[in-house]
């Protein structure tokens, strides 16, 4: 066969098949695969032909052509933001209702000043709510934040596939650090680094990728 696919199985090979065949044995990203136009044992997320098997199964993997740009990040953070604000806001308010925070909603100017206890706790509850916000998106189905899906973009790993909780909990307390507390500079990598990454991205080792790419 001019087009034979082999696969390795416990250690043993498998095959012939076409690539048809192949596909409906739903290889996984790193079952071994021998191509017709290879003579050695590769990864099946590495043979070109399963790419668009790959993405079908939402894999994403980052290439030249597909990883997000600034902008677009850029345009997912202020979506992202401001479904933050809201939340932010309303919780502050209900706190502010029972007492916790010592506020009078009617007295409030642009020039209102807030007593250190307030402000801890405002503080507490926008970047716990920010983490967990970033953690649980990051690490669901979804790829990413509501902004990220609203833009078309998704968070993966070298591979394509998402990440699991304990790496979205470092990416979004880096996010953290580099978004609120050094002023952004953290995000001004994406402009120049070879894969477009943030720090947070070269930390929990991420790329944030368009999808319909």
């Amino acid at each position: 066969m001019n087009e034979a696919y082999y696969i390795l199985v416990n250690g043993e090979q498998t095959g012939p098949y076409t690539l048809d065949e192949l596909i409906e044995k739903e290889p996984g990203l790193h079952t071994r695969i021998m191509a017709p136009s290879e003579n050695t044992w590769q990864d099946a997320c590495d043979v070109p032909e399963l790419f668009e098997y790959f993405r079908e199964q939402e894999y994403y993997f980052p290439t030249e052509d597909n990883l997000a740009s600034f902008g677009w990040r850029l345009a997912a953070f202020c979506i992202d933001f401001i479904i933050l604000w809201f939340s932010s806001s309303a919780l502050i308010y209900v706190l502010i209702l029972k007492g916790v925070l010592n506020i009078n909603l009617q007295k409030i100017t642009p020039y209102t000043t807030f007593s250190r206890h307030d402000m801890i706790i405002i503080g507490a509850i926008y970047y716990s709510l920010f983490i967990l916000y970033n953690s649980i998106c990051d690490a669901s189905q979804m790829k990413g934040s509501a902004g990220k899906r609203i833009c078309g973009l998704a968070v993966v790993n070298a591979d394509g596939d998402g990440i699991n909780y304990g790496i979205a909990l470092v990416r979004s307390i880096a996010k953290l650090a580099s978004v609120n507390i050094f002023w952004g500079i953290g995000t001004l990598t994406i402009l120049w680094t070879e894969h477009k990454q943030a720090l947070h991205d070269f930390l929990a080792k991420t790329y944030v990728v368009r999808k319909n790419v």
